[in-house]
């Protein structure tokens, strides 16, 4: 059972660094309003006012220029003219070589969200500070927006080295800005390039671990995080991200032991305790669980994450009633992750209160994570209740407040008809939503699926056809259309190539190798065929795999071989149309 999925932020604490920026009273009590940015994008490093216990007063010459500029810029960032105070700022900051005031010229230049003048403020805050690591790290999203790895590698490498002691909250900002900028095989090799890692740096080796635990890449995970506990063997995140890797990698007893005695000690900490109970829940032990979690919920009866937790259980064990107890609570402190609303929908359905969780689903914010899992839900129970032109009603109206999820609701509402058995409806309205969206692959697809049973092969070939010429490498379309022309067609030698290509793409994919034996069928080659088809069945049992390889099988003469595999397939679906099919045409 998991739990909780912990998002990156979750797990790294990123603390900010105030820059110093202090100087003469005067200055000060003139921008003591800072100057705000409308919109910040979140990789854009943020910096916050500087406590006055940090604050280190640089004398300045207070000449009539320089109080003139600031002033100014000043003024104009109160008024909105970013552009205009970042250019001031920078006048301001060539007329002297002061780090603070470079340092707010770069602090108002990274509101701007100009490349151009942000570049400038932040070589000139090096000119005139180069020894300050702060600058470096600054620079670092900027330079994974350009793809410029390189030189970012050897930016990182000169601010750890400049301030070691600040290598943890430094690496973990970094980390936070590739998790949000670049790919999962980008941002390791970016950490596997930093000096600390060649020299195992534990502080390097930690945030690499829970780097590529976050991208689920858990086998390099684990001997990163080993080597970061022979260094430094009681460092308690470092066994807790160990003992999660460990569960990922389906070592779950092995996990628990490792948390058992340290998360079971008196001086154990909430988190740890968390921790271990998050894991108990996840290797099916809710009692051991759900007691660990009862004691810190009367330690922080407040806490949301391990009021969530418990309401999780109790959706586990099916107890709706509980369940509802502890996210009426979320629900009542405010909800601030947006998801109480969700699970009391979940509650309600356990309690067989369908209207009240047709309310609830209803009520999920729409930038909730659970917004669209809410949709399925709702629309789903408002067809149990036979209210059909209801949900697709709600669903016309999800297209209308939400537009640039229109397609994905076109394609919902046509794979929950298709569910419903009405393919005729189901193809009308995919062809409604190509109208608007021509070029979307799942569209095209999904329309494609649905004109095979009525028997609109042309739209199918064309549709598929569409979507291989957006993407030559679409496995699935390749298969799609392969099968459907040995299938349906006489068009076998055109099949074997969009099949063959389809299980280079993917050469483990039951489904494909499926194609691949049925095709050789087609063509005659039966020995081929059962290859084939028995690999497909290896993969996979499934009663069409099976009907298609007792077919040859027969057809080879060997008749008692291929009733046991019939016989095999009706024990798994006794009901499957192919197979049913197959068995009439052979007298079985």
């Amino acid at each position: 059972m998991d739990l909780l999925q912990f998002h990156w932020k979750n797990w790294v604490n990123l603390s900010q660094r105030s820059l110093v920026l202090s100087i003469p009273l005067l200055l000060l009590a003139c921008s003591s309003a800072p100057i705000q940015p409308e919109i910040v994008d979140s990789v854009i490093p943020t910096i916050s006012d500087s406590n006055e216990e940090d604050s280190v007063v640089e004398d300045l010459p207070l000449t009539s220029e320089l109080i003139y500029y600031i002033l100014m810029a000043e003024i104009a960032g109160q008024r909105g003219e970013m552009e205009v105070a970042v250019d001031l700022y920078h006048q301001a900051s060539i007329l002297e070589d002061s780090a603070s005031v470079a340092g707010r010229s770069a602090q108002v230049a990274l509101y701007t969200r100009n490349q151009q003048r942000i570049n400038r403020a932040l070589e000139r805050w090096i000119d005139v500070d180069p020894n300050d690591a702060d600058i470096y790290i600054m620079q670092a999203p900027f330079l994974m927006l350009k793809g410029d790895f390189d030189t970012l590698i050897e930016t990182l490498n000169t601010a750890l080295n400049l301030a070691p002691e600040k290598s943890r909250d430094y690496l973990s900002r970094i980390a936070d800005n590739l998790t949000e900028i670049t790919k999962a095989d980008q941002a390791l090799s970016t950490l596997q390039g930093l000096d600390g890692y060649a020299n195992k740096d534990p502080e390097v080796l930690f945030i690499y671990a829970r780097l590529a635990a976050f991208y689920k890449q858990y086998e390099p995970a684990l001997p990163a995080i080993n080597d970061v506990l022979k260094q430094q063997a009681d460092r308690e995140d470092a066994i807790v991200l160990k003992a999660d890797i460990l569960q990922r990698l389906n070592r779950g007893e092995e996990a628990i032991a490792l948390l058992e005695k340290i998360a079971s000690s008196k001086t154990a900490n909430e988190n740890l305790r968390f921790a271990y109970a998050k894991l108990l829940g996840e290797n099916n032990k809710p009692i051991e669980a759900r007691t660990i979690f009862e004691q810190l919920h009367e330690e922080r009866p407040k806490n949301e994450e391990i009021i969530f937790a418990l309401g999780l259980l109790a959706l586990e064990e099916k107890d709706g009633k509980v369940a509802k107890s502890y996210f009426s609570q979320l629900v009542n402190l405010g909800d601030r992750g947006k998801q109480a609303s969700y699970f009391m929908g979940l509650s309600e359905e356990l309690n067989k209160n369908i209207d009240a969780a047709l309310i609830w689903f209803a009520s999920v914010p729409a930038d909730s994570q659970r917004f669209q899992p809410a949709q399925s839900r709702y629309i789903n129970l408002l067809a149990g209740q036979g209210n059909l032109e209801k949900a697709r009603l709600h669903l016309k109206l999800l297209r209308k407040e939400q537009p640039t999820r229109a397609a994905d609701y076109y394609a919902f509402e046509a794979s929950f008809l298709r569910e419903q058995k009405q393919d005729q409806a189901a193809f009308d309205l995919y062809s409604e939503a190509l109208l608007k969206h021509p070029k979307d692959i799942e569209l095209l697809y999904g329309q494609a699926m649905v004109a095979e049973p009525l028997n609109r092969l042309t739209i199918l070939e064309k549709n598929l056809k569409a979507v291989i010429a957006q993407e030559p490498n679409n496995s699935q379309a390749l298969n799609a259309l392969g099968y459907t022309l040995t299938d349906r067609t006489n068009r076998h030698q055109e099949a074997l190539v969009l099949i063959k290509k389809a299980v280079a793409l993917k050469p483990n994919d039951a489904f494909y190798l499926d194609s691949l034996g049925w095709v050789y069928y087609r063509l005659g080659d039966l020995d081929k065929a059962v290859t084939f088809l028995e690999q497909a069945v290896d993969i996979q049992d499934d009663p069409e795999f099976l009907a298609h390889l007792g077919e040859v099988l027969w057809i080879q003469d060997k008749q008692s071989q291929a009733k046991k595999i019939w016989q095999k397939a009706l024990k798994k679906d006794e009901n499957n149309h192919l197979l049913k099919e197959t068995l009439r045409r052979f007298g079985q």
